[in-house]
């Protein structure tokens, strides 16, 4: 039974961020409502309504076949050519920006309840349709719910304009860098809100041997049923130490964890773990806050690509990671699950900060070492992060490493004396804070 539940759980998440949800519901909706306005009409709804409001109700047999076909070849036309733009929309975003970002902009609510807006007005039009003059009722014509369908149409008109200008907008870098934000940051705060600090269980650190755990299967593993994963690691006493991360690649017969004792079916513990795993190609920033900054910077390294040379982009991309960097450090690179008895039963690692930040800016360093512009931005997100990094003092070394790096790479590659001095007076500054463990070192500006 835990099983069922834990893969309806996956199910649901899964459908939800599916681009057909909201247009299956909203069609469901629409279907229902006809039903039920077809049943009123068989009670008499449009004669009460003829008497009093003679204007809203359709008398013509001919003129209402006709009223409902235009509108039945109009939905049909607007369905097409919106999810015509859907598609082309998501064709340049791959193309220009990364492919990575697709799957949140199919995701966008907005979008799916436009679309399933017409799907439903097209699907309520069709069921009136086939009953108007039907045998079943005892009036002429459903008068009412044809009046209605017209006043559905008018909306899917209104919400055709209110598409195109939201299709307009979701294309736009701007648009798209900050609502990777915003779910990053989301996510993030998630993150640190769940964050049970640095400390770990003697148990995961003591000198006792650990057995590896081999992965059943291939694939990337993104979420796991915290609480039945938990139950399973009490019922058998063991404790598990994730090698990787959440986000990692696995692959079959090569070890993912580290169990505490040894397993006389330990085939069977790790298949049953992975019953409670999701697996899925996608990587959505509300899953797993990782794919954020990933996007973010992979935006940031498309713009700087010589097919796009936009680096007002990537300096967008720079200000939403340096916000993002000082929000990561809240939170600690250790995660500990404990059981309801207060017991730690799970550990896995966040990507460190080290590691994140380097993954992160070293692309965009590579690309835009050339750069007078896009260097003196990350030294600026260096200054910020430094204004925050006296609360956390273990980043200093790290900060101060990756800026040499990035020092390094303009020395090589920024030959113009003014450009030099620039970058010189921005180092000047960042020495002034007197954060560092040392000085960073300056360019030789000299002709």
């Amino acid at each position: 039974m835990e099983k069922i539940i834990s893969r309806l759980k996956f199910a649901y998440n899964y459908i939800v961020n599916s681009i057909g949800f909201y247009p299956t519901l909203i069609a469901v909706f629409f279907f229902i409502l006809a039903l039920l306005m077809l049943y009123l009409e068989s009670q008499g709804l449009s004669t009460r309504f003829k008497d009093n409001l003679p204007f809203m109700i359709i008398t013509d047999g001919p003129t209402a076949r006709l009223i409902l076909s235009s509108i039945t070849t109009g939905i049909i036309s607007l369905t097409v050519f919106s999810f015509t733009m859907v598609m082309l929309v998501l064709n340049q975003a791959s193309a220009n920006f990364t492919p990575r970002v697709i799957p949140g902009l199919i995701s966008y609510k907005s979008n799916q309840r436009v679309l399933g807006l017409y799907l439903g007005v097209l699907i309520y039009t069709l069921v009136v349709m086939v009953n108007v003059r039907s045998d079943y009722y005892n009036i002429n014509l459903p008068g009412f719910a044809i009046f209605l369908d017209m006043c559905f149409t008018i909306l899917c008109l209104g919400f055709f304009v209110y598409f195109i200008h939201s299709i307009s907008q979701s294309i736009q870098i701007e648009s798209i860098l900050e609502s990777i934000y915003n779910v990053t940051h989301d996510s993030l705060k998630t993150e640190i809100s769940n964050d049970n600090g640095s400390d770990v269980p003697n148990i995961f650190t003591s000198n006792r041997e650990w057995f590896p755990l081999e992965s059943p299967e291939t694939g990337y593993i993104q979420s796991l049923d915290q609480e039945t994963v938990l139950e399973l690691c009490k019922k058998h006493d063991v404790v598990l130490y994730f090698e990787q991360p959440l986000g990692s690649f696995l692959i079959k017969g090569v070890p993912f964890a580290r169990l505490n004792k040894k397993l006389d079916k330990e085939d069977e513990f790790s298949k049953e773990i992975f019953s409670y795993v999701s697996f899925y190609r996608e990587e959505r920033p509300d899953v797993n806050y990782l794919f954020g900054f990933k996007h973010i910077a992979e935006s940031a390294v498309k713009a700087l690509s010589p097919g796009i040379n936009d680096p007002g982009t990537a300096i967008k991309a720079i200000d939403y990671l340096t916000a993002l960097f000082a929000l990561r450090m809240q939170l600690s690179d250790e995660v500990i699950l404990y059981d309801q008895e207060g017991a730690g039963r799970i550990r896995f690692e966040h990507n460190t900060f080290g590691a994140l930040y380097a993954i992160t800016l070293s692309p965009i360093r590579l690309y835009g070492k050339g750069s007078t512009v896009i260097v003196l931005r990350l030294l600026y997100l260096l200054k910020s992060l430094l204004f925050k990094v006296q609360d956390f003092p273990q980043f200093k070394p790290i900060l101060y490493k990756e800026a040499k790096l990035l020092l390094f790479d303009a020395d090589e590659n920024i030959k113009n004396p003014g450009d030099r001095e620039k970058i010189n007076m921005q180092v000047f500054e960042l020495n002034k804070m007197n954060i560092l463990s040392a000085e960073l070192p300056l360019l030789d500006t000299a002709d």
